[in-house]
């Protein structure tokens, strides 16, 4: 594979990588037992060779993903050992808390550790997104992106719990308006240590098209129509106002848990509105036509955006034939122009700790598969 990236970027690593053993037993001695993010118990703890440990892996991820041939790279997110936690490591007003529910496609389910919850007033007290993209700022010239959770994520309505957050926030609303504003001083710190693209991680809308999700929520009292209203009204809020040359993605992620995933359900109900956010990419899953519905969706793409059809599986690994998936892109291609198209796995590879159910030889395949199908799409790198 040559090394120079595609432009415009085609072939995109999407964020976690699976975690080296040695990384894992670092980080368990600065974590506490089931924890996934940095409360107070772990912030006074020496992270040295955690970090030490960390500098060395990323190093050795960014050559191998240059290798593989992929346009876009990323720091593995060996930094932390859960995707949301550039977010919630860098703030107090968090605790532990109940985890959720995911499923795989034998029907078998399990339930995460843990989940956050806010129980404090939010509050920046560190500047991990910055430090991410710092690092890698210096030791590669190559198109890296930096992710957090989505604004929307702040929208769901488990991220205001009653009885406990209820006793420090007055409504879901300024819990939202506290998250946002935080989201944004990171991002512009990100900026400032040298970061030209910002990815959103696992925003709201696969919840708003899943029916038994739905239906929770209309059993709880809760208007799933008036959350997809707070959820777009956050993800627009959050961007606005940026220097242009920097790049805003949004990964609409289904879930990734061990192999498993949490929502089912095609976009079409809110794909107008959400692809008409203003996002420069939207990475989005298909990599499962008959649990998350086809590329109709497309139809309501605007000119501009590029899309990116997550059309390669992180989750199992077996690897797709790149005929078959050189064959998807081109079913897209009857929807939208193939300038508007780029591809990647559906997910990252280990969105927690233990990662999904494959190899780190796996993995690389599927990179390798990504870079291959779109020299054949859109031509070599370089």
């Amino acid at each position: 594979m040559s090394s120079a990236p595609r432009q415009p970027q085609r072939a995109e690593a999407i964020g976690s990588l699976l975690r080296p053993k040695r990384l894992i037993a670092a980080a368990r001695t600065v974590y506490e037992p089931g924890h996934l993010a940095v409360y107070d118990e772990e912030r006074g703890k020496d992270w040295s060779e955690l970090n030490r440990v960390a500098d060395e892996e990323i190093r050795r991820v960014v050559k191998r993903q240059i290798d593989a041939g992929v346009d876009v790279i990323t720091d593995g997110e060996f930094r932390r050992l859960h995707f949301i936690t550039s977010f919630h490591n860098a703030v107090a007003g968090f605790s532990s808390g109940p985890g959720r529910i995911f499923r795989n496609d034998a029907g078998q389910e399990v339930r995460v550790a843990e989940g956050h919850v806010v129980s404090g007033r939010l509050r920046k007290i560190d500047s991990t997104l910055a430090r991410e993209a710092s690092f890698m700022k210096s030791v590669t010239d190559f198109p890296f992106k930096v992710t957090l959770p989505a604004a929307s994520w702040f929208a769901a309505p488990h991220t205001f719990r009653q009885g406990i957050t209820d006793q420090v926030y007055s409504s879901h609303e300024e819990l939202l308006e506290d998250s946002i504003a935080i989201q944004r001083e990171l991002i512009q710190e990100a900026i400032d240590a040298g970061a030209r693209y910002i990815q959103f991680d696992f925003p709201l809308y696969p919840a708003l098209v899943d029916a038994d999700a739905r239906a929770d929520m209309e059993r709880r009292g809760i208007d799933p129509d008036a959350v997809l209203e707070m959820a777009l009204d956050a993800d627009r809020r959050v961007v606005e106002g940026f220097p242009e040359d920097v790049t805003f993605g949004i990964h609409i992620c289904r879930g990734n848990f061990r192999s498993r995933w949490t929502y089912a359900g095609a976009l079409d109900p809110v794909a107008e509105r959400l692809l008409d956010l203003p996002y420069d990419r939207f990475s989005i899953e298909w990599d499962d036509v008959e649990r998350e519905g086809d590329f109709a969706s497309l139809r309501f793409l605007p000119k501009g955006p590029v899309v990116i059809l997550g059309i390669i599986s992180s989750k199992v690994a077996a690897l797709e034939s790149e005929d078959d998936i050189v064959a998807r892109i081109h079913e897209a291609v009857k929807l939208v122009p193939v300038e508007q198209l780029a591809v990647s796995t559906q997910c990252g590879f280990a969105s927690v700790a233990d990662g999904n159910e494959l190899s780190e030889d796996d993995q690389w395949r599927k990179l390798e598969l990504v870079a291959s199908a779109a020299d054949r799409v859109w031509g070599s790198s370089g």
